[in-house]
Protein backbone atom coordinates (compact mmCIF):
# COMPACT_ATOMS: atom_id res chain seq x y z
CA UNK A 1 0.00 0.00 0.00
CA UNK A 2 1.17 3.69 -0.35
CA UNK A 3 1.31 5.71 2.70
CA UNK A 4 1.49 9.48 2.37
CA UNK A 5 4.62 10.69 2.19
CA UNK A 6 5.17 7.84 -1.07
CA UNK A 7 4.82 8.35 -4.66
CA UNK A 8 2.62 5.80 -6.56
CA UNK A 9 3.86 3.43 -8.86
CA UNK A 10 2.53 1.79 -11.80
CA UNK A 11 2.91 -1.42 -13.82
CA UNK A 12 1.67 -1.78 -17.41
CA UNK A 13 0.10 -4.79 -18.99
CA UNK A 14 -1.05 -4.70 -22.73
CA UNK A 15 -0.14 -6.52 -25.72
CA UNK A 16 -0.49 -3.45 -27.52
CA UNK A 17 2.51 -0.78 -27.97
CA UNK A 18 -0.03 1.84 -28.61
CA UNK A 19 -2.26 1.24 -25.69
CA UNK A 20 1.61 1.13 -23.43
CA UNK A 21 2.22 4.23 -24.65
CA UNK A 22 -1.39 5.93 -24.74
CA UNK A 23 -1.46 5.07 -20.53
CA UNK A 24 1.93 5.69 -19.78
CA UNK A 25 1.50 9.31 -21.04
CA UNK A 26 -1.74 9.58 -19.32
CA UNK A 27 -0.73 8.49 -16.06
CA UNK A 28 2.87 10.48 -16.37
CA UNK A 29 0.78 13.26 -17.01
CA UNK A 30 -0.70 12.71 -13.02
CA UNK A 31 2.60 12.82 -11.67
CA UNK A 32 2.56 8.51 -11.25
CA UNK A 33 5.51 6.74 -11.84
CA UNK A 34 5.53 3.94 -14.48
CA UNK A 35 8.21 1.51 -13.42
CA UNK A 36 7.64 -1.13 -15.89
CA UNK A 37 5.96 -2.18 -19.27
CA UNK A 38 4.64 -5.96 -20.36
CA UNK A 39 3.42 -6.94 -23.87
CA UNK A 40 2.39 -10.63 -22.06
CA UNK A 41 1.89 -11.84 -18.77
CA UNK A 42 4.04 -15.00 -18.26
CA UNK A 43 6.06 -12.59 -16.47
CA UNK A 44 4.03 -10.89 -13.96
CA UNK A 45 4.35 -12.40 -11.08
CA UNK A 46 8.08 -12.18 -11.12
CA UNK A 47 7.99 -8.51 -12.48
CA UNK A 48 5.67 -7.66 -9.82
CA UNK A 49 8.03 -9.28 -6.83
CA UNK A 50 11.22 -7.44 -8.41
CA UNK A 51 9.89 -3.96 -9.04
CA UNK A 52 6.94 -3.98 -6.09
CA UNK A 53 4.40 -1.24 -7.57
CA UNK A 54 0.90 -0.14 -5.88
CA UNK A 55 -0.90 -0.51 -9.09
CA UNK A 56 -1.11 -3.31 -11.95
CA UNK A 57 -2.81 -1.69 -15.04
CA UNK A 58 -4.01 -5.24 -16.39
CA UNK A 59 -4.99 -5.74 -20.26
CA UNK A 60 -8.11 -8.88 -20.04
CA UNK A 61 -7.45 -9.86 -23.21
CA UNK A 62 -3.88 -11.15 -22.94
CA UNK A 63 -2.04 -13.77 -25.96
CA UNK A 64 -0.99 -15.88 -23.32
CA UNK A 65 -3.31 -15.83 -20.41
CA UNK A 66 -6.75 -13.91 -20.15
CA UNK A 67 -6.30 -11.03 -17.51
CA UNK A 68 -9.01 -12.97 -15.19
CA UNK A 69 -6.70 -15.70 -14.21
CA UNK A 70 -4.05 -12.99 -13.85
CA UNK A 71 -5.86 -11.19 -11.89
CA UNK A 72 -6.98 -14.21 -9.74
CA UNK A 73 -3.06 -15.16 -9.56
CA UNK A 74 -1.91 -11.04 -8.44
CA UNK A 75 -4.50 -11.24 -5.49
CA UNK A 76 -3.57 -14.48 -4.12
CA UNK A 77 -0.07 -13.65 -4.19
CA UNK A 78 0.60 -10.02 -4.04
CA UNK A 79 -2.83 -8.78 -2.03
CA UNK A 80 -1.26 -5.21 -1.74
CA UNK A 81 -1.41 -4.56 -5.11
CA UNK A 82 -4.51 -2.91 -6.36
CA UNK A 83 -5.26 -4.42 -10.02
CA UNK A 84 -7.18 -2.53 -12.12
CA UNK A 85 -8.67 -4.50 -15.47
CA UNK A 86 -9.15 -2.31 -18.85
CA UNK A 87 -10.38 -3.92 -21.92
CA UNK A 88 -12.26 -3.84 -24.93
CA UNK A 89 -14.83 -6.87 -23.79
CA UNK A 90 -18.19 -6.14 -24.61
CA UNK A 91 -19.23 -9.02 -22.31
CA UNK A 92 -21.95 -7.71 -19.80
CA UNK A 93 -20.78 -10.13 -17.16
CA UNK A 94 -16.94 -9.42 -17.29
CA UNK A 95 -16.84 -6.39 -14.50
CA UNK A 96 -18.57 -8.92 -12.21
CA UNK A 97 -16.05 -11.61 -12.68
CA UNK A 98 -13.44 -8.90 -12.24
CA UNK A 99 -15.29 -7.58 -9.18
CA UNK A 100 -15.49 -11.29 -7.99
CA UNK A 101 -11.96 -12.03 -8.21
CA UNK A 102 -9.82 -8.74 -6.63
CA UNK A 103 -10.23 -6.03 -8.97
CA UNK A 104 -9.65 -2.69 -7.23
CA UNK A 105 -11.10 -1.27 -10.64
CA UNK A 106 -12.82 -1.78 -14.03
CA UNK A 107 -12.39 0.33 -17.41
CA UNK A 108 -13.46 -0.22 -20.81
CA UNK A 109 -11.50 0.45 -24.11
CA UNK A 110 -11.60 3.46 -25.70
CA UNK A 111 -11.64 5.51 -22.32
CA UNK A 112 -10.31 9.25 -21.89
CA UNK A 113 -7.29 10.85 -20.13
CA UNK A 114 -9.81 12.08 -17.38
CA UNK A 115 -11.76 8.49 -16.99
CA UNK A 116 -8.26 6.90 -16.67
CA UNK A 117 -6.87 9.14 -14.51
CA UNK A 118 -9.65 9.85 -11.98
CA UNK A 119 -9.62 6.33 -11.60
CA UNK A 120 -6.41 5.36 -10.69
CA UNK A 121 -6.43 8.79 -8.58
CA UNK A 122 -9.14 7.03 -6.73
CA UNK A 123 -7.48 3.74 -6.02
CA UNK A 124 -4.55 5.75 -4.53
CA UNK A 125 -6.24 7.87 -2.15
CA UNK A 126 -8.11 4.71 -1.23
CA UNK A 127 -4.67 2.70 -0.38
CA UNK A 128 -3.37 5.49 1.23
CA UNK A 129 -6.25 5.64 3.56
CA UNK A 130 -6.13 2.41 3.55
CA UNK A 131 -2.12 2.19 4.59
CA UNK A 132 -3.40 4.94 7.59
CA UNK A 133 -6.50 3.42 9.14
CA UNK A 134 -4.83 0.01 9.29
CA UNK A 135 -1.70 1.39 11.88
CA UNK A 136 -2.00 -0.04 15.16
CA UNK A 137 -3.58 1.98 16.99
CA UNK A 138 -1.28 2.38 20.78
CA UNK A 139 -4.20 1.60 23.81
CA UNK A 140 -2.08 0.76 26.60
CA UNK A 141 -5.81 0.52 28.80
CA UNK A 142 -6.44 -2.62 26.74
CA UNK A 143 -6.20 -5.43 29.01
CA UNK A 144 -6.70 -8.80 27.57
CA UNK A 145 -8.04 -10.55 30.24
CA UNK A 146 -10.66 -7.93 30.96
CA UNK A 147 -14.06 -9.83 29.74
CA UNK A 148 -16.13 -7.75 26.88
CA UNK A 149 -19.70 -8.05 27.74
CA UNK A 150 -20.68 -5.01 24.81
CA UNK A 151 -22.89 -6.82 21.64
CA UNK A 152 -21.05 -6.03 18.85
CA UNK A 153 -23.03 -3.91 16.07
CA UNK A 154 -22.34 -5.90 12.89
CA UNK A 155 -21.81 -4.63 9.48
CA UNK A 156 -22.28 -5.82 5.76
CA UNK A 157 -20.37 -4.40 2.74
CA UNK A 158 -21.21 -4.13 -0.90
CA UNK A 159 -18.68 -2.49 -3.07
CA UNK A 160 -17.00 -3.74 -6.52
CA UNK A 161 -13.37 -2.48 -5.52
CA UNK A 162 -11.58 -4.78 -2.85
CA UNK A 163 -9.66 -1.70 -2.03
CA UNK A 164 -12.09 0.37 -1.01
CA UNK A 165 -13.63 -2.80 0.64
CA UNK A 166 -10.95 -3.34 2.48
CA UNK A 167 -10.63 0.13 3.86
CA UNK A 168 -14.46 0.29 4.67
CA UNK A 169 -14.08 -3.08 6.70
CA UNK A 170 -10.79 -1.25 8.41
CA UNK A 171 -13.18 2.23 9.77
CA UNK A 172 -15.40 -0.11 10.82
CA UNK A 173 -13.14 -2.83 12.48
CA UNK A 174 -11.86 0.48 14.12
CA UNK A 175 -15.11 1.17 15.48
CA UNK A 176 -15.14 -1.97 17.06
CA UNK A 177 -17.91 -3.27 14.39
CA UNK A 178 -17.75 -6.26 12.87
CA UNK A 179 -18.06 -6.97 9.51
CA UNK A 180 -19.74 -10.01 8.80
CA UNK A 181 -19.47 -10.44 5.04
CA UNK A 182 -18.76 -8.34 1.95
CA UNK A 183 -19.79 -8.46 -2.15
CA UNK A 184 -19.36 -7.07 -5.03
CA UNK A 185 -23.11 -6.27 -6.47
CA UNK A 186 -26.09 -5.71 -5.15
CA UNK A 187 -27.58 -8.45 -5.66
CA UNK A 188 -25.08 -10.29 -3.43
CA UNK A 189 -25.79 -7.58 -1.08
CA UNK A 190 -29.37 -8.34 -0.52
CA UNK A 191 -28.24 -11.99 0.01
CA UNK A 192 -25.94 -11.54 3.19
CA UNK A 193 -28.68 -9.15 4.97
CA UNK A 194 -31.49 -11.86 4.32
CA UNK A 195 -28.75 -14.39 5.82
CA UNK A 196 -26.93 -12.07 8.61
CA UNK A 197 -29.53 -9.39 9.44
CA UNK A 198 -26.99 -6.70 9.86
CA UNK A 199 -27.34 -3.40 12.06
CA UNK A 200 -25.61 -1.55 8.65
CA UNK A 201 -25.27 -2.28 4.80
CA UNK A 202 -22.92 0.19 3.47
CA UNK A 203 -23.45 -0.01 -0.67
CA UNK A 204 -22.00 2.05 -3.54
CA UNK A 205 -24.23 2.57 -6.20
CA UNK A 206 -22.66 1.94 -9.23
CA UNK A 207 -21.75 -2.15 -9.30
CA UNK A 208 -22.36 -4.70 -12.10
CA UNK A 209 -25.08 -6.85 -11.66
CA UNK A 210 -27.25 -5.12 -9.46
CA UNK A 211 -26.72 -1.50 -8.85
CA UNK A 212 -26.94 -0.38 -5.16
CA UNK A 213 -30.25 1.96 -5.26
CA UNK A 214 -31.94 -1.33 -6.57
CA UNK A 215 -30.36 -3.30 -3.27
CA UNK A 216 -31.46 -0.36 -1.36
CA UNK A 217 -35.14 -0.93 -1.90
CA UNK A 218 -35.00 -4.70 -1.78
CA UNK A 219 -33.32 -4.18 1.91
CA UNK A 220 -35.65 -1.87 3.24
CA UNK A 221 -38.38 -4.00 2.23
CA UNK A 222 -36.89 -6.66 3.75
CA UNK A 223 -35.14 -6.39 6.93
CA UNK A 224 -36.16 -2.51 7.77
CA UNK A 225 -34.08 -2.59 11.13
CA UNK A 226 -30.92 -3.09 9.03
CA UNK A 227 -29.48 0.53 8.78
CA UNK A 228 -28.34 1.37 5.22
CA UNK A 229 -25.19 3.61 4.20
CA UNK A 230 -24.86 4.95 0.25
CA UNK A 231 -20.64 5.24 -0.41
CA UNK A 232 -20.35 6.33 -3.68
CA UNK A 233 -18.52 8.48 -5.85
CA UNK A 234 -22.14 9.05 -8.05
CA UNK A 235 -23.05 12.55 -6.69
CA UNK A 236 -26.32 12.97 -9.20
CA UNK A 237 -29.10 15.17 -7.69
CA UNK A 238 -31.22 12.95 -8.84
CA UNK A 239 -29.39 9.74 -7.82
CA UNK A 240 -29.06 10.89 -4.24
CA UNK A 241 -32.74 11.95 -3.77
CA UNK A 242 -33.45 8.39 -4.95
CA UNK A 243 -31.47 6.91 -2.24
CA UNK A 244 -33.13 9.28 0.60
CA UNK A 245 -36.83 8.33 -0.77
CA UNK A 246 -35.71 4.16 -0.99
CA UNK A 247 -34.74 5.32 2.51
CA UNK A 248 -31.42 5.54 2.95
CA UNK A 249 -29.64 6.14 6.40
CA UNK A 250 -26.54 8.14 5.37
CA UNK A 251 -25.06 9.51 1.98
CA UNK A 252 -21.06 9.75 1.95
CA UNK A 253 -19.24 10.83 -1.31
CA UNK A 254 -15.84 8.92 -2.58
CA UNK A 255 -13.41 10.48 -2.24
CA UNK A 256 -14.19 10.74 1.50
CA UNK A 257 -12.16 11.31 4.52
CA UNK A 258 -12.06 8.44 7.12
CA UNK A 259 -13.46 10.05 9.78
CA UNK A 260 -16.46 11.55 7.79
CA UNK A 261 -17.27 7.89 7.06
CA UNK A 262 -16.57 6.62 11.20
CA UNK A 263 -18.90 10.03 11.72
CA UNK A 264 -22.05 8.56 9.59
CA UNK A 265 -21.30 5.35 10.97
CA UNK A 266 -22.12 6.68 14.04
CA UNK A 267 -24.97 8.81 13.94
CA UNK A 268 -26.01 5.44 11.41
CA UNK A 269 -26.21 3.10 13.76
CA UNK A 270 -26.97 5.51 17.11
CA UNK A 271 -24.21 4.81 19.13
Amino acid sequence: MINQAGSAKALIVDDSATMRSTLKAFLESANIKIIGQLSSGNQLLQTITQLAPHIVCLDYNLPDINGLELLKSIVSVHPQVAVVIITGEQDPNLQSAAAESGAAGFIHKPFSQDQIVKEIRHIIQTQRLLADTCKPANNPNTDDNVLEFTVKKTAIIADDSKTMRALLTAILTNQEIDVLAEATNGAQAIELVAKHRPDLACLDIDMPAMNGLDALREIRKMNPSTKVLMITGNTKREVVMEAVKQGATGFVVKPFDPGKVSEAITKALGV
